[in-house]
């Protein structure tokens, strides 16, 4: 049993998150900035908790990730750990919570980093004829990033030939790892310069979800198995591929679930999310 390995990464989760509420208190954010950031995590716990228990979509993981994109890193990072704290009173509070409120966090702050502020559609604008360029620049943006992190999971397979013992599939940890190595690299080079539209935000979705929650949540299932008395997975590196290879599944239907509801409603809230923004001055939040 192995407490103490689970207890120091607990600790080193909260501390991130306690971190970035220090540094949001700090800057002493206006009451209307914490109202739309509590509606917004009471909506995504909401969402989470209806999908949990009738369809097999992930409208909460989406609800964040919409977050991150209308209000930027910072509502996004706030959204996804009080959200998930928040879901876990209903769905169950465990040694897990730290994991997923960290992982919901990144998912939404790394929305805000990718896309620049969205633009508000009026009423009298040709809304298909700005859905239409917008999609059209928006393609043409996401060839980049997209371009990075297939060069890095092409660099995963190189060295899978090179360096991999016999028996060993690609299909495992260098799927997640050269993936998050990809997205990192391109949130550098392309921040706040994709466009915000149906396309680019449910392939967002789907990568994002897949690669980074997947990744973090397969390295928390070895941590939390070791953790129990007689636990079958160890602390090891032969235990955590045994785990990315078992865990692409889920991490595939999770992000296809999100995916599939930013698609269907993702635009429409972002726009009403982009209104509240202007309406009540929190535009200068997205630089």
């Amino acid at each position: 049993m192995n407490y103490s390995i689970m207890l120091i990464s607990m600790a080193i989760l909260l501390g991130e998150v306690l971190i970035y509420v220090h540094i949001f208190e700090k800057r002493k954010p206006r009451a209307r900035e914490m109202v739309v950031i509590a509606m917004m995590s009471a909506i995504t716990v909401v969402a989470n908790i209806i999908c949990a228990y009738t369809i097999p979509l992930h409208a909460g993981t989406a609800v964040v990730i919409i977050t991150g994109i209308a209000l930027g890193p910072e509502a996004g990072v706030l959204t996804g750990a009080l959200a998930r704290f928040v879901c876990n009173f209903f769905m169950g509070q465990g040694i897990w919570t730290p994991w997923e409120m960290v992982a919901w966090a990144m998912l939404g702050g790394l929305a805000g980093v990718f896309f620049y502020k969205p633009v508000y559609t009026g009423y009298l604008e040709d809304k298909k004829k700005i859905r239409r360029e917008c999609t059209k620049y928006g393609v043409m943006q996401l060839a980049a990033p997209a371009a990075i992190i297939i060069l890095c999971e092409l660099a995963g397979y190189i060295e899978y030939i090179i360096a991999a013992p016999s028996g060993e599939t690609y299909m495992g940890w260098r799927v997640y790892v050269f993936g998050i190595a990809g997205i990192i690299i391109a949130a550098v080079i392309t921040r706040k310069k994709v466009a915000v539209n149906s396309v680019t935000t449910t392939v967002y979705t789907f990568v994002s979800v897949f690669i980074l929650y997947g990744g973090l949540m397969n390295l928390a299932a070895m941590f939390m198995s070791s953790s129990y008395q007689n636990g079958d997975i160890s602390i090891s590196f032969e235990s955590l591929k045994l785990l990315y290879i078992t865990g692409i599944p889920y991490d595939a239907m999770h992000a296809l679930g999100a995916a599939v509801c930013v698609f269907l409603f993702g635009n429409t809230l972002i726009q009403k999310m982009t209104r509240i923004r202007i309406k009540y001055g929190l535009v200068s939040d997205r630089g």
